[in-house]
Parts: C-alpha cells; sequence; structure tokens
C-alpha cells in the first residue's frame, strides 16, 4: 500500500509540475533560511552557559541618573564596591575585580618589540568565576603576587614556541613580569576573551591605596558568585542600600547617583548593547528577537503557501477522490494518501535545504564574523525531520479532510463540494501572507532608514581622514616638535595631540564650579592648540584656544552645548567667562589644580554612539597625558602619506612598532551589529517575500483555471481584456487592503520598540508605509498579472470547448 502510495505521489508531482516546483523550491528556501537564521541565533543564546556555577554568577552593572535627567548604563563600578559586597553581604561566596588595559600594550622579549591587544588586570579568583583553565602554573597562586602575568595559549607559543614559559620574564609597557601561567582556550562563546591577564595587585604599584578605596572612580568590571541557595532577587533588591551608604554621599555632590543592579554572567553577551564602556563581546537581544521572528515568518509564510496550494490543488482532484471512494477506498486511506504526498514534498524540500545550508554557511561565518560549525548531529537531523512531517502533516490535513467527507457523487459530477468554504478559507491564508509580507517590508525599510541615520548623521566634526598614531612619555613633553615633524608633508594639513578621541578612549571626570561649590560631571577631553581645527568641529561662542593668549592651557576651558545647558550658565554666549576648576590628575607646572574660566563654546559633537544620549564635555589643555597624535591627511596618494608616517614616526619613535587607525573605523565597529542586522534582515525578508510571489503565482494559476469558461463566455460577450484583467485582480487588492489596515498597528508598535534603543532615530513617516503598500500592490500586480493577461488574451473558441 505504502509503495503505491509512492507510486501515485511521484505520478503526480511530475503530472503537476509547476505546484511540484512552487511548493518544493518555496519549502526549500524557507527551510534553509530558518535553518541559517536559527543557527546563528542558537549560537547568540549560548553565550556563557557552559559555566558550572552560572547560575549563581553575575556581573554588577550600574544605572546612573544625573541632576539633569540623563540616565547612563554603566557596566563599570568603584574599586571599593566588590570587596565591601564581600564585607556586607554573608550570601556573596566570592568576587572578581577586572580593570581593562582600554588598548594595546608593548610587549619586548629578546629585543623583539610588539603591540598586544586584548590583556586585563584581574583577581585570582578569575580561573574559577570565569571558567579559565590554567594548563601551565597554578591557579591558586598565578595572579597573588604584583608584576605575574597569564599568557593565552597562543600568546604563549608565539613568543616561546612549545618551550614551558611559566618563570620566564618578559617585559609589557616598560615593566617587567614574571609568567607564572599559560591558559588553554577559552570558548568562542565567552562574553570575556583575554589574551593575558595581569595580576591585579600590579595596578596597586600605580595607584594609592586611597584611590583604590574611592567611590567616585568607576572604572572596574566586578563579579559576584552566591551561595548556593541564595536568593538572587533578594540580593539585588538590597543593592539600593549598599549604594544609598558608601557611594552616594560622594556622588551626589557631584550632581547624579547610580543605582547597583544584578546581570547574570548568560546574559550580559545579549543584554549590554546599552552599556557605556564595555569591553564584554556585544550582541544584541533585539537583533535576535529581529531575525528569529524573521524565521518564524518565513517559516509561517511558506507553511501558509503550502497550506493554500495544497488545498486549491486538492479541489482539482476532485473526481479522482469520488472514484477512490466508489472503488471501496475508505477515508483513512484517502487521508493518508494525501498527507503521504505532502509529506514528500517537505522531505525533498528538506533535502535540498540541507544542501543549501552547507553551501551558505562558510559565507554565513565570514559575515557574521563567527565561526560556527553545520550542527549536522543525529538530534539535529532527527529535528529537521519532525518538522518536514509535521509541515507535511499540517498541509495535508485540511485538504485530506476535507475531500475525503464529501460524498462520491457530489466530487463526480463536481457540484458544489464545499467551495465557498474553501474559498473563504484560502482567501484568510493570503490575507495573512499579506500581513506577514507586509511586516518584513516595512521592518527592513525601518532598519535600512535607522542605519543610514547611523552612518550619515552629521557628528558635529568631520570623522573622514584622520589618521591616529600613539605617543610614549618620551616624546609627550615634544608633542610640538612631533607634530611639525609630520606637518612637513603636504598631504597632512592638521595635526593634533590628544587624550580623548570620538568613538575612542574618553575619561569621565568633573570640574567644579568655584561660584556655587558644586561639582559637575563632564566628559574631559585633554587636548592641544589645534584640536578642535584638527577634528573640524564649530566654535558657537567665545573663541578656540590660542598660543596668542599665554593663558589658555593654564585657565581655559571650552565647553559643548550640552555642558552649558546642563551646568545652567544661561546661553553660549552668557557661558563665556564662567569661572570652572579642575583637580588635575596629576601635578603640572607646579599646580595641582586648574583655575580658570570658560573661553570657548563648540557645537555638540557625538563621540558615543547614537543609542546614548549627549552628555557634559569639557576641552581643556593638558599636555602630560596627551597619548594620540591625529593628523588630518589628504585622500590622494594615500600609501606614499602612510609610508611618509611610517618613517617618520619609527625616526622620532624607534622603541614602539608602528600602527595606526583611521578614526571614522571607530564608528563602524559601533554599528557593525546593526549593519549585519540590516543586510541579514532584508535579504531574509526578500527571501520570504519570493516564496509568497511563488505562492501567489500558484494560487493565481488554479484559480484562472478555474475560470477558464467564464472568461471564455464574457469574451463572447465583448468583454475587453482590461476588464477581465481586473475582474481576476481586484479581488487580490481588497486582501491587500485588509492586511494593511491589520497590520499597521502592530509594525508600528514593534518599530517603536526596536528604535526606542537609541537617543537618535528616524521618525516613522506614513511615507513608509505608504511605499510598502505600493510596493506589495506592484508585486502583486506583477504576479497576478501574467496568469490574467494569459488567459484574458484566450481564444474562447478553445476555452469553451474544455
Amino acid at each position: 500500500m505504502i509503495s503505491n502510495y509512492l507510486k501515485i505521489g511521484i505520478r503526480n508531482l511530475l503530472k503537476h509540475k509547476l505546484f511540484s516546483f512552487i511548493t518544493i523550491a518555496g519549502m526549500a528556501i524557507s527551510i534553509a533560511s530558518c535553518l541559517l537564521i536559527s543557527i546563528y541565533v542558537w549560537d547568540e543564546l549560548s553565550f556563557d552557559n557552559y559555566h558550572p556555577d552560572g547560575d549563581r554568577t553575575f556581573r554588577i552593572y550600574n544605572i546612573r541618573t544625573g541632576d539633569d535627567g540623563v540616565t547612563n548604563y554603566l557596566p563599570i563600578v568603584p574599586p571599593a564596591f566588590g570587596p565591601a559586597l564581600q564585607k556586607d553581604y554573608p550570601e556573596v561566596a566570592s568576587t572578581l575585580r577586572v580593570l581593562d588595559t582600554y588598548g594595546a600594550r608593548l610587549f619586548e622579549l629578546d629585543g623583539e618589540k610588539v603591540k598586544e591587544g586584548d590583556g586585563i588586570y584581574a583577581e585570582p579568583t578569575i580561573f574559577d568565576m570565569l571558567t579559565i583553565a590554567p594548563t601551565e602554573g597554578d591557579a591558586g597562586t598565578a595572579l597573588l603576587e604584583p608584576y605575574s602575568v597569564v599568557l593565552s595559549q597562543p600568546l604563549a607559543e608565539k613568543y616561546f614556541g612549545k618551550k614551558d614559559p611559566v618563570g620566564e620574564l618578559i617585559k609589557i609597557s616598560g615593566d617587567e613580569f614574571k609568567i607564572t601561567g599559560v591558559f588553554g582556550p577559552i570558548p568562542r562563546n565567552s562574553h570575556l576573551q583575554p589574551k593575558y591577564i595581569m595580576s591585579f595587585a600590579t595596578i596597586l604599584k600605580f595607584v594609592s591605596p586611597e584611590r583604590m578605596e574611592s567611590w567616585r572612580w568607576q572604572q572596574f568590571f566586578t563579579y559576584v558568585k552566591l551561595h548556593p541557595g541564595s536568593s538572587s532577587v533578594q540580593f539585588e533588591n538590597k543593592l539600593e542600600g549598599f549604594a544609598k551608604k558608601y557611594a552616594w554621599p560622594v556622588t551626589e555632590p557631584l550632581g547624579f547617583v547610580y543605582t547597583p543592579h544584578i546581570q547574570n554572567i548568560a546574559d550580559i553577551h545579549l543584554h549590554s548593547s546599552n552599556f557605556e564602556w564595555e569591553i564584554a563581546q556585544r550582541g544584541s537581544a533585539q537583533s535576535v528577537y529581529v531575525l528569529g521572528g524573521t524565521a518564524l515568518f518565513i517559516l509561517i509564510i511558506a507553511s501558509l503557501n503550502f497550506i493554500n496550494l495544497s488545498t486549491a490543488r486538492s479541489l482539482k482532484r476532485m473526481k479522482e477522490v469520488g472514484i477512490r471512494k466508489v472503488a471501496g477506498a475508505a477515508r483513512p486511506q484517502l487521508i493518508m494518501q494525501f498527507i503521504g504526498e505532502l509529506v514528500m514534498i517537505t522531505v525533498i524540500g528538506l533535502l535540498i535545504a540541507i544542501v543549501v545550508v552547507q553551501v551558505a554557511f562558510p559565507y554565513l561565518n565570514e559575515f557574521t564574523g563567527k565561526s560556527i560549525a553545520p550542527p549536522l548531529t543525529f538530534g539535529f537531523v532527527l529535528g529537521l525531520t519532525a518538522l518536514a512531517l509535521a509541515l507535511g502533516v499540517l498541509a495535508g490535513s485540511y485538504p485530506a479532510f476535507q475531500l475525503s467527507r464529501f460524498r462520491p457523487a457530489t466530487v463526480i459530477y463536481h457540484r458544489s463540494g464545499g467551495k465557498k468554504e474553501t474559498s473563504l478559507y484560502r482567501n484568510t491564508l493570503v490575507v495573512l501572507q499579506f500581513i506577514f509580507s507586509f511586516f518584513l517590508i516595512t521592518g527592513s525599510w525601518i532598519v535600512l532608514s535607522q542605519n543610514n541615520l547611523l552612518h550619515n548623521k552629521d557628528l558635529g566634526f568631520d570623522k573622514s581622514q584622520l589618521m591616529v598614531l600613539y605617543l610614549n612619555e618620551e616624546v609627550r613633553p615634544n608633542f610640538e616638535a612631533v607634530k611639525q615633524e609630520f606637518l612637513q608633508n603636504p598631504k597632512i594639513t592638521h595635526a593634533s595631540a590628544s587624550y580623548g578621541l570620538p568613538g575612542d578612549i574618553v575619561a569621565g571626570d568633573g570640574v567644579k564650579d568655584p561660584t556655587t561649590g558644586k561639582e559637575l560631571p563632564a566628559n574631559l577631553f585633554c587636548v592641544d592648540y589645534d584640536y578642535i581645527k584638527t577634528l573640524g568641529m564649530e566654535v558657537v561662542a567665545g573663541r578656540d584656544f590660542s598660543r596668542a593668549y599665554g593663558s589658555d592651557a593654564k585657565r581655559g576651558f571650552i565647553l559643548n552645548e550640552t555642558a552649558v545647558k546642563t551646568y545652567g550658565f544661561g546661553t553660549p554666549e552668557e557661558a563665556i567667562g564662567h569661572p570652572l576648576a579642575w583637580d588635575m590628575w596629576e601635578k603640572w607646572e607646579g599646580d595641582t589644580i586648574k583655575q580658570g574660566e570658560v573661553i570657548g563654546v563648540v557645537k555638540d559633537f557625538h563621540f558615543k554612539s547614537l543609542r546614548e544620549q549627549m552628555t557634559p564635555v569639557v576641552l581643556q589643555v593638558f599636555p602630560p597625558s596627551f597619548y594620540t597624535l591625529t593628523l588630518k591627511v589628504k585622500p590622494e596618494d594615500m600609501a606614499a602619506t602612510i609610508a611618509f608616517c611610517k618613517d617618520t614616526y619609527e625616526k622620532l619613535i624607534p622603541e614602539i612598532p608602528f600602527s595606526y587607525k583611521f578614526l571614522d573605523s571607530n564608528f563602524e565597529k559601533m554599528y557593525k551589529a546593526e549593519e549585519k542586522l540590516s543586510v541579514l534582515f532584508t535579504v531574509f525578508s526578500g527571501l520570504a517575500i519570493l516564496v509568497a510571489c511563488m505562492g501567489l503565482f500558484g494560487l493565481v494559476e488554479y484559480s484562472v483555471n478555474q475560470r477558464v469558461r467564464e472568461i471564455g463566455i464574457r469574451k463572447v460577450f465583448g468583454a475587453s481584456v482590461d476588464s477581465l484583467v481586473l475582474l481576476l485582480t481586484k479581488k487580490y487588492f481588497a486582501l491587500i487592503a485588509i492586511a494593511f489596515v491589520i497590520v499597521i498597528p502592530i509594525s508600528y508598535y514593534a518599530a517603536n520598540q526596536w528604535l526606542s534603543t537609541f537617543a537618535y532615530r528616524i521618525s516613522i513617516s506614513p511615507l513608509i508605509y505608504a511605499k510598502a503598500c505600493l510596493l506589495i500592490v506592484f508585486i502583486t500586480l506583477l504576479t497576478v498579472s501574467f496568469q490574467s493577461v494569459k488567459a484574458a488574451l484566450a481564444n474562447p473558441a478553445t476555452t469553451l470547448m474544455e
């Protein structure tokens, strides 16, 4: 019996080639798309789920609220936070403090010098807390002593080959470190991927004990592990009181308070997209939801297609069903036959989809920057098979049960066999397809528009053609001479030394208003006289720093517009001359406090992601902190300019390997996730709409065939081609209108939810929905018209004889 069903199924596939192609291609595209998205989403969801005590391991983050109402999310806390937690709360089993190096460090061994990034300072608890396993050295003692360092296996092999490096000495940024261990590969799906770990005790060699007790200095990533059985909810509820006890007395006079919260270690990767100063590998929960929803929509559209086409095709087989019933076929046999045929189609589609996934997988990995292996395990294949069976049963059930219940006489003589009921059912499915297609088109448009805003919004400065080099302590006192060496090249138009660049490291600090004694929070940029000109910023009031004014270095401050508003200094013009003071990070020219006044105001410039609100900025001249040299270069003959910069740099700073970057790359990295989401969402939405069009084409082909005789009669009585095409297509425009009315509020709500994560975002214009509607109408018209025109042009004499 099964072999007979199989033969009939194959015969029907070959007989109805268009139906077979549309359904198999649709299933293959949709299953392949769903598989690719699902594997990517599954990988994103798998981050940090391998830790043995992951359910009770958390990272602290702060929600900082300023007097101006601005809220910032920070994954960093003061250095005193962790020890105080462990002292005050018995449910805390252990804590871990991590400090990022914020940039590459110079490694020196046997005269060879190489810059290495991705380094951290950490307490010894890192090995247990983050499940990092040393392959050499003792985890209990490796990070106890100052100037101890543990290397990753690849880094150890790079410098020492197969030799055991434990006990060897290596210079890092001029300091001699003892290698006390080597750690094995960290899983790819860990939020933290250090190449080397320096002992936390080393920090005490360059930071005073008093500063390590600070509740103002926020720069430390802090983790806690709770004892088994402790309630994380109850623990988190205690943290506001903890902050009020220790931190608020220090921060309230500065104009802000922060409320600590905990974040499970498995949530860090996907739920930190709005955090400032983050060092973790970041994904985006919303991107995962968007792509997961797209995969679901694709599968639903394909399933609706499949069901609709199967239902339509089944009506052409009513006579066959009647004859089989007369011949003695039982209802269960007919149901099994119909469902079996459709399961066969889904299995063929599944096999093609697996091949497509294997071919497309390397491209997906390359695009997303991942190295995921196709999970073709037994369980995975079993799951796919179950999916194919489920889709086949789902698609085949309605037509199978509908046809098998009709009386033989009804179906053999083509009397009404539930056509009205079936037509309503099919129209409902078409409306659902239009709804999902509308949703994907408007979603793609909004994601693309927001992505365009991120890349093209006026940032308040010119980020193009800015080459960034790095200075060392030896050349900082002579930064002006260094600048002049580079400016000898006519292709370099401006040069500026600084600490603080848009999209790069910026110091969070504060200044004081001497007139009120109030502390004012600020992002501090330490710059030279040429910084504003080099970055193309606009001075809106007052003036730029100038060498003509000898007091600018010692007394001058420049604010951004947000700082003027936040500090209550009135208009930019009114802010000029307002006194300010700053506690310098180190003694400079005999002073520890800079007492001065506002000499200028610059237009707001974006130095952080557009997800974040504009915050106060203070620019002032402070050469001791300069660590970057920014060059404005002409685009012509870039290779020669870079070669000149390399030669000049190696002549001036021979002890550091030459390296550079362009400032605009900082902003490209900021929006990499949005760029990937935009491309993936658009591509897979396009595939979903393609599948929907294929289904609509097949449905129209069926619908036209059902009305061939009616069209012939209308032509005999003088109906024009235009009127016949309108007759055949107007139903679909009514269905589009219904779908449009339903989808607008849903799409608007979903788009607003996604856009709410950006401080600067597009407004959702009605034009987006109008364009989406026109696009759907155009695609539908194109799809439907081909069959309609073909039927309208057919010879009535031929069609009436069929």
